[in-house]
């Protein structure tokens, strides 16, 4: 018999059956002389006592269904709030709930589900793409961002030519525009990729090893070279093969080499003698930290004298000079600027110098200068 739980009809059905049932057993067993009613009646009663007890556990059965179904419904509404709290919590670490196992969560996404979509925070995801593209590369062959003509480092404009052959604007203008490979023009249409490549291109100054952090494009890395003051100098002592800030190099002056140069002071006259052969004096600052060059060359003329500062070539500080040098009849004077010069040799180029004449250096065994340096403010 199927039961309706929500029902009690089948019960009243059962019972009124059993009864039918107990009635009928009892009837026959009195026509054929069986049990007495005594024993027919508790008979009787056993069987409605069944009946009973079978509705009672049907009862509680049906209870039972309803309990744990609440208690699923209950447990279900705890579960997804937990859930909601740990996917809060777990957010924050980077951890997501999926069933029984925490996910990890990458930043964008938790960005995007915590936090308010801005312009400026766009931008900045934008700006942080660009960055994780860049790549690392070795350049086997450096020489391919040297222009072919003057050997320079390339930079923006570049030019080609009908076959592809590139050039430098300033070589463009030296060849007559014509390519030297394969005397189509030059200098008329610009080589975009090569432009792009040395735009995308960030280099170190070769200076890095001695201070500069300076990060820039190669085709900007010339001019900054030549105007950077972190280049290194030279120490001006012969044979010293020392290198480094141009405040390292008087240092190591000062410690290695002090008792080959002369000491003066600025903004007083010191008297310099130098020997006809003498190709060069060391001039040794007292308390700035300076160090400059008396340069000295004869030729079939007499003399050429200037002074040179050993330093950044395109450092703030600026000093002047006066040379003068007499016969005691006749003076030559010359007033400049000293040029730095973070690698002097002996065989450096004299740009700007003072001339004497042969007859007055051949007058004497040594020449008198009087030199006198000053800092141009």
């Amino acid at each position: 018999m199927n039961f309706d739980h929500n029902r009690s009809e089948p019960f009243e059905v059962e019972e009124e059956e059993m009864a039918r049932f107990s009635v009928g057993r009892d009837e026959h067993d009195n026509d054929e002389g069986g049990p007495c009613n005594s024993c027919t009646s508790v008979r009787k009663r056993r069987r409605t006592t069944a009946g009973t007890l079978s509705r009672g556990v049907v009862i509680r059965q049906q209870e039972e269904v309803e309990e744990r179904e609440r208690e699923r419904v209950v447990r279900e509404e705890v579960e997804e709030e937990a859930e909601e709290e740990d996917w809060g919590s777990e957010s924050e670490g980077n951890f997501r709930s999926s069933g029984d196992r925490r996910v990890p969560v990458c930043e964008s996404e938790v960005l995007r589900e915590n936090k308010p979509i801005s312009g400026e925070s766009m931008y900045q995801n934008f700006e942080g793409s660009i960055i994780n593209r860049s790549i690392s590369v070795t350049l086997l062959d450096p020489d391919v961002l040297d222009c072919p003509i003057c050997f320079e480092h390339l930079c923006v404009p570049v030019f080609q030519c009908g076959n592809g052959h590139i050039a430098c604007a300033p070589c463009c203008i030296k060849i007559a525009n014509k390519c030297p490979s394969c005397c189509l023009p030059i200098g008329y249409n610009r080589c975009r990729a090569m432009e792009n490549v040395l735009e995308s291109l960030k280099v170190s100054c070769v200076n890095n090893r001695y201070g500069c952090k300076e990060i820039l494009s190669y085709s900007k890395k010339t001019d900054h070279e030549n105007a950077c003051i972190y280049v290194p100098c030279f120490c001006p002592s012969h044979g010293c093969d020392f290198i480094g800030t141009a405040a390292k190099v008087y240092a190591h002056f000062s410690e290695k080499h002090a008792s080959s140069a002369d000491h003066i002071s600025f903004n007083v006259v010191h008297p310099i003698y130098i020997e006809k052969d003498q190709r060069y004096i060391i001039l040794q600052m007292r308390t700035e930290g300076i160090l400059f060059i008396v340069n000295h060359a004869s030729d079939r003329v007499g003399s050429a004298i200037n002074i040179i500062c050993v330093g950044q070539a395109r450092q703030k500080r600026r000093f002047s000079y006066k040379l003068v040098v007499t016969d005691g009849e006749s003076s030559f004077k010359l007033e400049s600027v000293a040029e730095s010069v973070p690698n002097w040799t002996e065989d450096s180029p004299m740009k700007k110098f003072l001339v004497v004449p042969k007859d007055v250096v051949n007058s004497s065994a040594r020449l008198k200068l009087d030199v006198l340096i000053e800092e141009k403010e």
